[in-house]
């Protein structure tokens, strides 16, 4: 006997490419700190996702690109990597992440971009690992605990 609601989705299935990246798109559209970092979908598959970010001088501090701005864009790829498996029925929110730093990144021309993956999936938590590039070169790695929760309305 199926524990799900009619017309419920089994969250345990792995999404079709398309609809994760459609679910990305949505919330990238509902968040407004998202559009104010500028962050730009690059690739999304069922619990995983690729975030890019142009840089910029307001992101230096002031020769380097602020770690800051690093790690926001480390939690969105990896809270985004839960949604496309989440949304639009539930929410993830970051409980905690740690963020090794590898390199600076003094240019500020270029974007960086972080790909996340959940390592492990579950019915409250789940884990996911991060990692930063630029031109190709590791600058970042990052972990962090989400947490499912229902969707906010409104």
């Amino acid at each position: 006997m199926s524990s799900m609601m009619p017309g419920s989705r089994d969250l345990n299935l792995p999404r079709d490419v398309h609809d994760a990246r459609s679910a990305v798109q949505e919330v990238v559209a509902l968040q407004p700190f998202a559009r104010l970092m500028g962050y730009r979908l690059v690739e999304a598959a069922d619990l995983a996702v690729t975030l890019s970010l142009p840089l910029g001088v307001h992101l230096m501090q002031p020769h380097v690109v602020h770690g800051g701005a690093m790690s926001s864009l480390a939690d969105a790829a990896s809270t985004f990597a839960v949604l496309t498996r989440l949304w639009p029925e539930f929410w993830a929110t970051t409980v905690e992440q740690s963020i090794q730093f590898l390199r600076p990144v003094t240019a500020e021309r270029g974007e960086i971009v972080a790909f996340a993956h959940v390592r492990r999936f579950g019915k409250t938590i789940s884990f996911v690992e991060a990692t930063v590039t630029f031109e190709g070169r590791e600058v970042a790695t990052a972990r962090s605990t989400q947490m499912r929760q229902p969707r906010p309305r409104g």
